[in-house]
């Protein structure tokens, strides 16, 4: 995660997760000491209503986090201790809403309330629905442990509040390789998971939307939502560039554009809009490549597309250009990942 020129107060995390955190550790015999030495965060950020992590401060948490425990996958376990209080009155108003598309549209609203270093979306494709976590800021290798962490967060609320519904219909999609310890915990995971994908979501089908929520309380949805909406207004919402550029980039049909007319749609030049790239820690062509890998993946999983279609789809002249760039992104040729 590389923040350059950036005001730290954009990019932040709700403080109130740290203690949680320092709980896993504990259970590991680290001392909270330990677990906070040179991070720069202090116990009065999450005493403080409102505190808020910086996202300097969560980076240098999350990485001290990993390497006194040695777990990669510890984001899994983090997530799993999670409860609906644990989210502050987000929790509550989403615990509170009458069905899960009611909770869903609330967390999506308000998750800015949790943190704007990712963002939430919920996203229709047919008869699935998935949410969606967007980088408001390049995370590089911090990825896999914020995405799982919310992931599993989402799934064990989600049998508190509707613990009679079937959780095998799903699909995860992760941006990301296959981590190195994920083969250890995929018979814990209910539901196929698919990587080097295009977004982060977490699939599922729609009509579960409309399901009824067990602890539903229309005046305590209602009281917890204006709470949030307090909060909200105190939190600043950082410039959404990287969601603004890939929309653009999907948004040409048949091709790929150059960096120069992203930038004309932003009304900036290309050499400001690199620079705010760069500032986010990534650049147009990694943003490009990441886009371009995503598609190829879910392409050769999700169709019969042949290779030549899927190449040319991804605006590659030929089938050999898209191969050598697919195995420099995956270490597989696409025949090998399909099979």
């Amino acid at each position: 995660m590389t923040i350059l020129k950036m005001n730290p107060d954009e990019y932040s995390f709700a403080a109130e997760y740290v203690p949680l955190l320092l709980n896993t550790l504990a259970q590991r015999g680290i001392s909270e000491e330990d677990a906070l030495c040179d991070t720069g965060v202090r116990p009065e950020l999450w005493r403080e209503p409102g505190g808020r992590v910086s996202a300097e401060q969560l980076e240098k948490l999350t990485r001290r986090a990993l390497a006194l425990t040695g777990d990669d996958w510890l984001g899994w376990e983090f997530g799993a201790s999670l409860t609906m209080s644990t989210h502050g009155f987000l929790g509550y108003a989403a615990l509170s809403s009458e069905t899960l598309g009611e909770a869903i549209e609330l967390a999506v609203k308000f998750f800015r309330t949790r943190s704007t270093i990712l963002d939430l979306q919920l996203v229709h494709d047919g008869d699935m629905v998935a949410l969606q976590l967007d980088e408001m800021i390049a995370l590089n290798d911090l990825t896999p442990f914020l995405v799982e962490s919310l992931f599993s967060s989402f799934h064990f609320m989600t049998l508190k509040v509707l613990p009679d519904m079937p959780i095998d219909d799903g699909e995860l999609r992760f941006a990301y390789p296959e981590p190195h310890y994920f083969e250890r915990i995929r018979p814990q995971i209910p539901v196929p998971c698919l990587f080097d994908c295009a977004y982060n979501q977490m699939r599922f089908p729609a009509w579960k939307l409309n399901e009824k929520l067990q602890f539903a309380d229309p005046r305590l949805a209602s009281m917890a939502a204006a709470q949030c909406e307090q909060e909200l207004a105190t939190i600043k919402a950082p410039p959404g560039l990287l969601g603004q550029v890939r929309r653009i980039v999907l948004s040409y049909s048949g091709r790929f554009p150059s960096v120069d007319e992203v930038a004309s749609e932003l009304h900036m030049s290309s050499r400001t809009l690199k620079r705010k790239l760069q500032q986010l820690g990534t650049s147009y062509q990694r943003l490009l490549d990441d886009l371009r890998k995503g598609l190829a993946v879910e392409h050769l999983t999700q169709t019969e597309s042949t290779v030549d279609d899927i190449a040319l789809m991804l605006g590659y002249s030929d089938a050999s250009n898209f191969a050598r760039a697919f195995r420099r992104w995956t270490g597989k040729s696409p025949t090998d990942y399909r099979a």
